[in-house]
């Protein structure tokens, strides 16, 4: 499926979380709550997720299953943010 959009939304003054996403797939399909997090290497996509009790631990709720996917997603998402960071 290809991506047909990509938004983001800066957050300041949130520490490490540098923004958040929203991405949409072949007009079709949209995936909100990812987010643009400055870790210890550099940027990285984090996606959305969900506390579980049960488990004492937050769970994608939304990922990529192979590596190749992944990277097409997060080089999306961090492409539109840079963008985004040259706009404000």
């Amino acid at each position: 499926m290809p991506i047909t959009n990509v938004q983001v939304y800066l957050v300041e003054n949130a520490g490490k979380i540098k923004a958040s996403a929203t991405i949409t797939f072949d007009d079709a399909f949209v995936v909100h709550g990812l987010r643009i997090i400055e870790g210890e290497k550099g940027l990285f996509v984090a996606m959305p997720t969900r506390y579980s009790r049960k488990k004492g631990r937050f769970l994608d709720t939304a990922h990529p299953i192979s590596n190749k996917a992944r990277s097409v997603l997060v080089d999306a998402i961090l492409k539109a943010y840079r963008e985004e960071l040259k706009k404000n």
